[in-house]
């Protein structure tokens, strides 16, 4: 999301012809995957103008687009693709772009139980409507990602995480062959980090950025997002708790999907610090505001020497 496509206003409303008179375009700088425009019209209505860039692919973006409709069509308050003229995929600069619906609100900046509890239910919402979606793409931040950016750091000396690199290295090749070949998939949104999810009046107002959707394990999907939300300079075990029994009270949990919550908070844990660690120093085209990898690599160690099972 942050700005690498510099779009001009007669662009813009070149996009915009079937739909309205645009009157602003503000770039949105929060991000570091895709160009995002906010878009305000003539009529006040209001939109997204997503720039796909170079991590995402050309024959995703009907995936994903068919995704977020499916999504909102079972109830899940996500963004869908406005259809042009039967398509909802169009080009400028050169690159794919699609225009979505604007959705209120803003991530929550202090979390509380009301909203906590909102957003676990419309959480177990999303993951019972992926359990029934038809829809697949595999998942592809996973093994072979992780040692296409572990070899690209081995012929790259110029940074300072040689030690960290060799033991999330090691934890890779201690879990690589442990991947379940049991359990059951569903569509997920994989990427359930507070920022891409809004709030208002502590409910749960729109869940965006649905570009690394892929057909997974919901104990994933849920690794991650309890990685992000209830981990920050230590392990806030009360609102996890909160979080985990009203989203149970709202969906079930297998009991071999029980058995693989640590194994996957430790995969979401890797595969962040590793996505994080490689943009940090191969992605600094556009105004990109880079994250911090050692996050979660703390938080790797952190599931190393504990097992959170007990608390599903």
């Amino acid at each position: 999301m942050a700005i690498y496509t510099k779009i001009s206003e007669k662009e813009v409303q070149k996009l915009f012809i079937k739909i309205g008179k645009v009157i602003s375009a503000e770039g949105i700088q929060e991000g570091v995957e895709n160009t995002n425009y906010k878009i305000i019209l003539e009529n006040n209505k209001e939109y997204i103008l997503t720039i796909f860039e170079k991590r995402t692919k050309e024959e995703d973006l009907p995936f994903f687009n068919q995704s977020m409709l499916e999504f909102k069509n079972n109830g899940i308050p996500c963004p869908t693709a406005v259809n042009i003229g039967g398509s909802t995929i169009f080009k400028t600069h050169d690159k794919n772009c699609s225009i979505y619906d604007f959705l209120e609100g803003r991530p929550i900046n202090q979390i509380n139980n009301d909203a906590l509890y909102s957003l676990s239910e419309v959480i177990a919402e999303l993951h019972k409507a992926g359990r029934a979606s038809k829809l697949k793409r595999e998942n592809t931040m996973l093994i072979p990602t992780w040692n296409y950016i572990l070899n690209k750091f081995n012929n790259f000396q110029n940074h300072k995480f040689a030690h960290e690199i060799q033991l999330v290295s090691k934890s890779i090749y201690e879990i690589q062959d442990q991947f379940p070949k049991d359990l059951e998939m569903a569509l997920i949104h994989a990427d359930l980090f507070p920022d891409n999810i809004f709030f208002k009046d502590n409910k749960v107002s729109g869940i965006i950025d649905f570009f690394f959707t892929c057909q997974d394990t919901v104990i994933y999907d849920l690794s991650t997002l309890i990685n992000s939300w209830f981990f920050n300079s230590d392990f806030d075990e009360s609102n996890c708790i909160i979080f985990l029994n009203n989203y149970l009270d709202n969906t079930n949990l297998k009991q071999n999907e029980k058995e693989y919550f640590n194994f996957y908070l430790k995969v979401s844990a890797i595969r962040f610090f590793l996505t994080r660690l490689h943009d940090m120093y191969f992605n600094n085209s556009g105004d990109v505001i880079h994250k911090d990898p050692m996050a979660f690599f703390n938080i790797l160690r952190f599931h190393q020497k504990n097992n959170l099972k007990e608390l599903i």
